[in-house]
């Protein structure tokens, strides 16, 4: 059984959804039917201070608890206009589209948002689109972490123009993305007339043409630039399998 320190809230679902996004919505089942883990929603206490905008409360940790899209339009919603939330940490969590597209509804009214992890989710399609338009003219966020979604060429694309008229995005991670030859255009073409991105790790995608590889991996500091991470959840006792024993 999970045992956590604080009390955890009821789920009452956002005003605001966007399931028809997902890939994976099916309007006959459940909405994240396909869910096979447990998903640890943040404290009242944390909603709480969240709600209220509470100065003191700078990072938004809800990272590794696997909240997909219902969740994460919850937590959108309730820091669309906080003006103190410095860092958002939404890795691990698996949503798709639906949740990212929420999520920039969110940030559109957050003016101090300067690190964004939004690693190990699969943000493609309307969800990347809506955070390409966003970067066009957001000029708070510094730091982008993408690692391990499911950007594909498109997503690559989208990203790539937005940077190309972007001058406040420092570091940007988009590894881990089935990035191709087409995808490693666009971003080497960004490369060429942007010159603010200090940081571009882009490993771990398929692009063929060596050419084009060496161009986008070049974009890097002498010294590395840590990336964000915020502490995640924290439990009282072992984490156990949400799948029972058959024997």
């Amino acid at each position: 059984r999970l045992r956590s320190s604080k009390k955890m809230t009821s789920f009452v679902p956002a005003r605001t959804t966007y399931e028809y996004m997902n890939p994976n919505y099916k309007e006959s089942l459940d909405r994240e039917w396909y869910i096979t883990t447990m998903q640890l929603m943040l404290s009242d206490e944390v909603l709480a201070r969240l709600k209220s905008k509470d100065p003191t409360y700078t990072t938004l940790d809800a990272s590794c608890r696997q909240l997909q899209g219902s969740r994460i339009e919850v937590l959108a919603e309730l820091a669309a206009g906080n003006p103190h939330i410095t860092e958002v940490d939404m890795r691990g969590n698996g949503f798709d589209a639906d949740g990212l597209y929420a999520l920039v509804q969110a940030l559109k009214t957050m003016p101090n948002v300067a690190k964004l992890n939004l690693r190990s989710n699969t943000c493609r399609l309307q969800g990347v689109k809506a955070l390409a338009e966003l970067l066009k003219t957001n000029a708070s966020i510094s730091e982008l972490n993408l690692n391990e979604n499911h950007l594909g060429d498109e997503g690559a694309s989208d990203l790539a123009e937005a940077l190309k008229v972007n001058t406040t995005l420092k570091v940007l991670d988009v590894s881990l993305n089935f990035i191709g030859d087409s995808g490693a255009k666009a971003l080497a073409e960004m490369l060429d007339v942007n010159t603010s991105l200090e940081q571009l790790s882009i490993s771990g995608n398929p692009i063929k043409d060596d050419e084009l590889r060496a161009k986008v991996r070049a974009r890097k500091p002498s010294k590395p630039i840590p990336t964000f991470a915020a502490p995640g959840p924290r439990t009282e006792g072992p984490l156990e399998s949400p799948f029972k024993k058959a024997f």
